[in-house]
C-alpha cells in the first residue's frame, strides 16, 4: 500500500529525488579522479517509489523467519536449522497498515549468494529489524555487519534478542548488557532492544506493539525520506574523503613540479649572473688590445716622429710594431683559455641543474605512486676545443665583411706578407690592416683620434660578438637538455592543475549537495513534530 503524501509531503520527496540526481550527477564528474567510486543510487531512487518496509535480518539459525510468523500470528516463512531462506521474500501481514516485511537469509550464511542479496537489499529497506540470539549474542561476524548498516546505509536499526526463553533471567540480564554496551560502540545512535523468544512467543507483544506506535504513518514517511538522504550524506562523506586524500596528494605534487619548473628558471638566472665574470674577462682582454693599439699610434703618429722619419726617409715598421703589439696581447690564446673556463663551468652547472631536476621529479613519482617518464639526459662533456672553435668561428663571421677587406688590405698593401707571418691569417689581419693607412695621413691630432675610435668602435663590435655567440651557444646546449625535462614538466603541471580544479569543485558541489539534502532533512522533522 504506497503511503499517504500531503502536497507539502510530496514535494519534499520530489526534491529527494533530485538530491539523488544531483549526487549521480556529481559521481559522473568524480570519474576522472575516482574511477572505481561509483556508489548505486539507483537503488535509493527504488526505495523512495517502493511500499515503506521492515528488512529482518541477522545470521542464519538466528530465528528470523520464526520471529516473521509470530508477528504474523500465522507461519508464513519456511523455519529449519540449515538457511532456508534461498531469496529475499516479502511479506504484507495483516495488523501492520501496509508496512511490508522482508526476509532474507543470514547474513553469515554458508551461501555467499545470501551475504550478498542481504547486503543488495539493505540499501532499498526503510528500517532494519537485526536478529541476534542468546547462543551467539552479538558475534564478531554480527557487528561488522551492523556496522556497515550504520556507516554504508545509516538506517534506523531495530535489535530483537531471540531465543531468551533458553537462558535464566540473570544470564538474559548480562547478555542483554553485554549486547548494549556493544551496540552503543558500533552504532552512532542505540538502538531499541527486545528479548524476545520466537517460539514461545515472549516479548511478541511487546515488540508488535512498539512497531505500531513507532511505525505510524508519518514516521514511516519521516524514514521513507531521511533513509536515501542518510545514505546520500554516507556516498558524500566517502567522496569527500577520498577527495581530501587525493588534493593533498594533487598539491604535494604540483609543488616538486612548480619548484623543479621554478628552481630550474632560478639556476639559468643565476647562470646568467655567472656568465658576467666571463665577459668582463673578455671585455678587459679587449680593453687591453685597444689600450695597446691607442699606445702605439700615440707613439708612432705624433707630427713630429712622421716628419723625422719622412725627412731622413726612415721605414718606421709600422706594421710589424701593431702586429707585434697585438700578438703580445695573445688575443686568440687568451680568448681560447675564456671559452675552455666558461664550457668547463657550464658543465659543471648543467649537471647540477639535471641532477636536482631528477631528484624532484623521482620524488614526484613516490608522492603520486605512479610512473613518470624522467628524461635521460646527455650530459657527456662538450668537446671543449672543437666547441670553442666553433663559438670563435661563429663570432668572426658576424664581421665576415669586415674580415675579407682587411685580407684584401693585408695582401696588397706594402708589407702584407709580414702581417701573415706575424697575425697568422686570422681576425687580428683586419686590425692591422685597418692601419695600413696611416702612411698617408698628415699626423693631424683630429684625424688620429678619428682612426682610433674606429680601431676601437671595430674591437668592441668584435668582442660584443664574441660575447654574445659564447653565451648564447651555451643557453642553446643548456636549453636543449632542460627542455627535455620541460616536456614532461609542463604537461604534468596542466594536468595537475585541471585534476586540483575538478577536486575542489567536486568539494564545493559535495558541500552544496550536503547543505540542501541537511535542509530537506530539517523540514522533514518539523513535519514530523507538527
Amino acid at each position: 500500500m504506497p503511503l499517504t503524501l500531503s502536497g507539502e509531503q510530496q514535494q519534499l520527496f520530489d526534491r529527494s529525488l533530485e538530491t539523488i540526481q544531483k549526487v549521480e550527477a556529481l559521481f559522473v564528474e568524480a570519474q576522472v579522479l575516482f574511477p572505481e567510486f561509483n556508489p548505486d543510487t539507483e537503488v535509493l531512487k527504488q526505495q523512495l517509489s517502493n511500499p515503506f518496509s521492515l528488512f529482518i535480518c541477522g545470521e542464519f539459525n538466528a530465528g528470523k523467519s520464526s520471529l516473521l510468523n509470530q508477528l504474523n500470528n500465522q507461519e508464513i516463512a519456511t523455519v529449519g536449522f540449515l538457511p532456508t531462506t534461498k531469496e529475499i521474500e516479502s511479506y504484507n501481514p495483516e495488523g501492520f497498515g501496509g508496512l511490508v516485511f522482508i526476509d532474507s537469509p543470514g547474513t553469515n550464511s554458508i551461501i555467499e549468494q545470501h551475504q550478498e542479496l542481504t547486503e543488495n537489499y539493505l540499501q532499498q529497506a526503510d528500517i532494519i529489524l537485526f536478529v541476534t540470539s542468546v547462543e551467539r549474542p552479538l558475534s564478531k561476524s554480527e557487528q561488522d555487519f551492523l556496522t556497515l548498516v550504520d556507516q554504508t546505509w545509516a538506517r534506523k536499526i531495530i535489535v530483537a534478542i531471540n531465543k531468551i526463553d533458553l537462558v535464566k533471567d540473570d544470564e538474559a540480564k548480562q547478555i542483554r548488557d553485554y549486547i548494549s554496551e556493544g551496540l552503543g560502540k558500533i552504532l552512532a545512535e542505540m538502538p531499541p532492544i527486545f528479548a524476545i523468544s520466537s517460539q514461545s512467543g515472549v516479548g511478541i507483544s511487546e515488540l508488535k506493539s512498539f512497531l505500531l506506535a513507532f511505525l505510524a504513518e508519518g514516521e514511516k514517511i519521516k524514514l521513507k525520506l531521511l533513509g536515501p538522504q542518510n545514505s546520500l550524506l554516507v556516498y558524500l562523506e566517502q567522496l569527500e574523503k577520498k577527495n581530501q586524500i587525493i588534493q593533498s596528494q594533487l598539491q604535494s605534487e604540483k609543488v616538486i613540479f612548480d619548484r623543479t619548473s621554478r628552481r630550474i628558471e632560478e639556476r639559468i638566472e643565476e647562470y646568467n649572473l655567472l656568465f658576467g665574470i666571463f665577459r668582463d674577462n673578455i671585455d678587459d682582454l679587449f680593453g687591453n688590445l685597444i689600450q695597446g693599439t691607442d699606445n702605439l699610434i700615440d707613439n708612432n703618429t705624433s707630427f713630429l716622429t712622421v716628419l723625422k722619419r719622412r725627412i731622413t726617409k726612415e721605414d718606421d715598421l709600422l706594421e710589424e710594431r701593431l702586429a707585434k703589439t697585438i700578438k703580445e696581447i695573445q688575443l686568440d690564446k687568451n680568448l681560447q683559455e675564456i671559452f675552455k673556463e666558461a664550457i668547463a663551468t657550464f658543465l659543471k652547472y648543467r649537471e647540477r641543474i639535471v641532477r636536482e631536476a631528477k631528484e624532484d621529479l623521482a620524488t614526484a613519482v613516490t608522492v603520486s605512486e605512479g610512473t613518470l617518464a624522467i628524461p635521460t639526459i646527455n650530459t657527456d662533456k662538450l668537446e671543449i676545443n672543437e666547441f670553442a672553435a666553433k663559438i670563435k668561428n661563429s663570432a668572426e663571421q658576424g664581421l665576415e665583411s669586415f674580415w675579407r677587406l682587411g685580407i684584401t688590405a693585408a695582401a696588397t698593401g706594402f708589407g702584407g706578407h709580414i702581417l701573415f707571418n706575424a697575425a697568422s691569417g686570422d681576425a687580428t689581419a683586419f686590425f692591422i690592416a685597418g692601419l695600413f693607412g696611416l702612411m698617408s695621413f698628415n699626423a693631424l691630432p683630429r684625424q688620429r683620434r678619428k682612426v682610433k675610435e674606429e680601431l676601437e668602435q671595430t674591437y668592441r663590435n668584435l668582442q660584443e660578438n664574441y660575447t654574445k655567440t659564447l653565451k648564447d651557444a651555451l643557453a642553446a646546449e643548456l636549453n636543449k637538455c632542460l627542455q627535455q625535462f620541460a616536456d614532461v614538466i609542463r604537461p604534468k603541471q596542466e594536468e595537475l592543475a585541471s585534476k586540483i580544479a575538478a577536486s575542489e569543485s567536486i568539494s564545493q558541489e559535495a558541500e552544496n549537495i550536503k547543505a540542501e539534502i541537511k535542509k530537506i532533512t530539517a523540514e522533514v522533522e518539523q513535519i514530523s513534530n507538527q
